[in-house]
């Protein structure tokens, strides 16, 4: 099965931004696969203020939802749709929410990123909070693409999530192996350049699955902050198979279930943990 991260530069435009995807997904269609995944970058469609996260957040199924599951039902592949800013009932708040669909263009699964970026000062004081605009999601879940007669079992997690392993074993305790880990992601560059690539890496080995990590580059239109890029696909061993630099583009790689059996018998890590109270 082939799977390809779409790595942009998002700004404050959602419209241009929309069509700056647009025009990715219009120059791969026509040698996509009968069946692929296309993944998308953390916020794909706007970089701004905290304002702009909520005037811009949609419901389920409308606004820039309804635009990707358009795109999954276009290009005939399964759709890891970033993540976008989703209205809660009631609250000023919204989720930051990641979407998968189908070929068809329907909604097979949905997590809201746990893990919010808080960073303060040295004495406390905030400089970029992701909790002032974001709620925190609750729960994580698997979902299953299918290719042909194999059977994909997949996980989303977003960005800042990636530094918690226990969120990925938990489900993983509870819902068997994952053979994906989908990260679209909004990573920076200062940390992205020490961190970025050992986390993935390390989230690969340990569960013995391929990691498909999606992030933004370059910098923000109000220039606060600047992306790491680096989009990569990696193998259950560990290894590095396809990777973007630091620029906008697409990159793609073949994955198999040989390789994830074989990491799985090279060595049994899986089924050898231990527990202990």
């Amino acid at each position: 099965m082939r799977v390809i991260c779409v790595q942009t530069n998002p700004n404050s435009e959602i419209e241009t931004n929309v069509v700056n995807i647009d025009c990715f997904l219009n120059n791969i269609e026509a040698t996509l696969p009968e069946t692929g995944v296309v993944v998308l970058p953390e916020v794909f469609a706007v970089m701004g203020s905290d304002e702009l996260r909520r005037k811009s957040a949609d419901s389920l199924g409308e606004g820039l939802f309804k635009t990707a599951a358009g795109w999954a039902r276009r290009l005939g592949q399964y759709v890891i749709a970033g993540s976008h800013a989703e209205l809660s009932e009631g609250k000023t708040k919204v989720f930051n929410t990641a979407t998968a669909f189908d070929p068809q263009g329907r909604l097979i699964n949905v997590y809201r990123k746990i893990h919010l970026f808080n960073l303060r000062d040295a004495a406390g004081e905030p400089l970029y909070c992701e909790s002032d605009v974001f709620l925190q999601g609750k729960d994580t879940s698997t979902f299953s693409i299918q290719d042909g007669s194999d059977s994909w079992k997949c996980m989303t997690i977003v960005c800042y999530d990636l530094r918690f392993p226990e969120i990925i074993r938990r489900e993983i305790s509870r819902s068997g192996p994952i053979d994906i880990l989908f990260v679209p992601a909004a990573f920076t560059h200062q940390t992205g350049k020490d961190h970025w690539e050992v986390l993935l890496r390390a989230r690969a080995i340990e569960n013995q699955c391929f990691v498909v990590a999606c992030n933004q580059t370059g910098y923000h239109s109000e220039g606060r902050k600047r992306n790491w890029g680096h989009s990569m696909i990696i193998d259950p061993w560990g290894q590095i198979i396809s990777t973007a630099e630091e620029r906008e583009g697409v990159i793609s790689a073949e994955i198999s279930k040989e390789a994830i059996q074989n990491s799985r018998v090279r060595i049994p890590s899986l089924t050898d943990r231990v527990f202990i109270n």
